[in-house]
């Protein structure tokens, strides 16, 4: 595995880290979303992480090639939108692929971290909120 397979398409999904056994798993449910992530030559990561067609954070980061691949990620809001106040960290890596694995996708696992408040009022998001997060790399297209 090298580091520039990392580069793709995910199906992006985070987890509140309950501990409790619950009733319903949509109450783990912290995002699901879209990931889109470019690595360069010097394993500089580029991209976005994308809410609609038109609401992104931007993604920057660097990626190891060192085994297990590692990943660093920050993302941002854009300005003049709705998530500008947005600021996520990222730690993950690439999770191991079996050799007699059937189906298996190459999977980034790590946390995420809320680096900064965003919102105000009742919707006011505090920072330090952390949740864990896979994302499934899709099929090019």
């Amino acid at each position: 595995m090298t580091a520039a397979e990392v580069t793709g398409t995910y199906t992006y999904r985070s987890f509140l880290n309950r501990p409790e056994p619950v009733d319903d798993f949509n109450k783990l449910k912290f995002a699901e979303l879209e990931l889109r992530l470019e690595v360069g030559a010097n394993g500089e990561i580029s991209g976005e992480l994308v809410f609609t067609d038109s609401l992104s954070m931007d993604m920057v980061g660097r990626v190891s090639g060192e085994s297990p691949v590692t990943c660093t990620l920050t993302g941002k809001g854009r300005p003049g939108t709705s998530i500008a106040d947005f600021h996520y960290e990222y730690d993950g890596r690439v999770l191991r692929h079996w050799e007699n694995g059937i189906n298996q996708r190459m999977t980034l696992a790590g946390t995420v971290l809320r680096a900064a408040d965003h919102g105000s009022g009742a919707s006011l998001a505090r920072a330090g909120q952390t949740a864990s997060f896979l994302a499934v790399k899709r099929d090019a297209a």
